[in-house]
């Protein structure tokens, strides 16, 4: 019975480690988030609005149809 009450036991420590490194690995996930999210708004404010392209110029001489 000593047996299986140690390796209880040794279930039960590694199973507090597993949780505790569970929640150290959510808190990082989160902070991660919350980076990408700040860094992504600060470029997207920092970014300059697109400028319009320039339309193409039309000639306004009439097309003079070819001969054949």
């Amino acid at each position: 019975m000593t047996r299986i009450d140690r390796m209880i036991t040794d279930l039960q420590k590694l199973y507090a480690k597993r949780s505790a490194l569970d929640t150290q690995i959510q808190g990082i996930e989160a902070s991660l988030v919350f980076e990408a999210k700040a860094t992504s708004r600060s470029a997207l404010a920092e970014k300059p609005p697109a400028a319009k392209k320039p339309e193409a110029k039309k000639s306004a001489a009439p097309k003079k149809p070819t001969k054949k």
